[in-house]
């Protein structure tokens, strides 16, 4: 398959929901920067009323399924290229690794970068690295995603 470049950011929230299986409250990515088929560039501003925020701070949780979905997006980004109507539904199947360096602040922006290492069959490996603000590193993983339909 040819490496299809996203040409302009995704940034509206209806686009983004159209293109993840998750739906309002438990939505944790709200724009897609940059895609390539085996990368993706994904962000996040925390909402204070967020269900993942408490006293300010976005938790453990909140950055893990932040990650995810950065990957959730990432797939339903390809299968709108892919010619498919709906987003699938996938789930974490495990966590190879997470490092969680800090936890960010509600208001502030996450943005995560997602990287393919390997997919097969419906089981896809793959590596994201989130950064704060300032560009710092708070949070990394490796994980497999299961996609179910």
């Amino acid at each position: 398959m040819a490496d299809n470049i996203l040409k302009d950011p995704i940034t509206t929230e209806d686009r983004i929901l159209q293109l993840i299986p998750q739906k309002p409250p438990f939505v944790m990515v709200d724009s897609l920067l940059e895609y390539t088929h085996l990368t993706g560039k994904m962000a996040f501003t925390i909402p204070e009323g967020n269900l993942l925020v408490k006293g300010g701070v976005f938790s453990e949780p909140g950055l893990i399924e932040h990650m995810a979905q950065s990957m959730s997006l990432h797939r339903g980004y390809r299968g709108f290229l892919e010619g498919l109507d709906k987003p699938q539904t996938g789930f974490i199947g495990a966590i190879k690794t997470v490092e969680i360096f800090e936890l960010p602040l509600a208001g502030s922006t996450l943005t995560t970068y997602v990287e393919i290492l390997q997919e097969v069959m419906k089981v896809t490996l793959v590596t994201a690295r989130t950064v704060n603000d300032e560009g710092e590193v708070i949070a990394t993983s490796e994980m497999k995603t299961v996609t179910v339909d």
